[in-house]
């Protein structure tokens, strides 16, 4: 594709990369933990490369950041591009992914790789796209890798681990990994004092599909049963100051 020219010169200068935090992490785990506010910082700092990057091709026909994260978070990725656009943008992807680093194409990437959308299947090196995008604070790789871990998919099942990286993909604003927070506080994971934002979160968040809108009614009316009223009405009136 006509972009690989133009990545492969601006990839030594749009590598997006997190410290490695393994002070947070468990011992026995292979991926460090990305805590909360170190997630938030990097995502911070993410924005003005992303926001660059973005408007030095807005003519050309790759995906923007936003609409590929819009894809991903409504669960249309491979709808839209294997269904639709029938693969044809596969290597932008690819390069955007590998060359330049961004974290939503990183995890896109890695998400057609494991599950051999457009590409031949490959779950070690999808696994390893995913957790780079999770490195650099992409909300929706932490809620993908909180659902592998638990399940022990692809990974060693580590629940405590899950639970970490779904937390922080809510804190990083993921309409996914916000659905995911609250399915697992509903499940028994967390602490009640972590009811509050999290209910505020769902009351909050808009969701496009029919799944979602269904699954973010039930999570709500789960959660507010573990409310006091006045805060699930303050909650409603406010969103959650993290």
């Amino acid at each position: 594709m006509k972009l690989r020219t133009e990545l492969a010169a601006a990839a030594g200068a749009a590598v997006f990369c997190l410290t490695p935090l393994g002070a947070q992490a468990v011992q026995h785990s292979e991926y460090d933990a990305v805590t909360g506010a170190q997630a938030m910082t990097a995502h911070e700092d993410l924005g003005a490369l992303k926001d660059q990057i973005q408007e030095d091709h807005t003519n050309s026909e790759v995906y923007t950041n936003e609409q590929l994260n819009r894809m991903v978070e409504d669960h249309r990725l491979f709808e839209i591009v294997r269904d639709h656009d029938r693969c044809q943008f596969t290597p932008d992807i690819e390069d955007r992914a590998r060359l330049v680093k961004i974290p939503v194409f990183q995890f896109a990437w890695g998400d057609m790789l494991v599950n051999g959308v457009c590409v031949t299947r490959d779950p070690d090196l999808g696994l390893s796209y995913m957790k780079k995008a999770a490195e650099n604070a992409y909300g929706p790789a932490l809620e993908r890798l909180a659902f592998y871990y638990e399940q022990g998919y692809l990974v060693s099942r580590d629940k405590a681990l899950s639970e970490r990286y779904m937390h922080t993909s809510a804190i990083l604003g993921s309409k996914t990994g916000r659905l995911g927070w609250a399915d697992m506080l509903v499940r028994g994971y967390g602490s009640p004092a972590m009811y509050e934002e999290a209910y505020s979160w769902l009351y909050h968040t808009r969701y496009d599909d029919d799944y979602s809108k269904l699954k973010q009614q039930y999570l709500k009316e789960e959660l507010q049963k573990r409310l006091p009223p006045n805060v699930a009405a303050r909650d409603e009136a406010f969103p959650y100051d993290y």
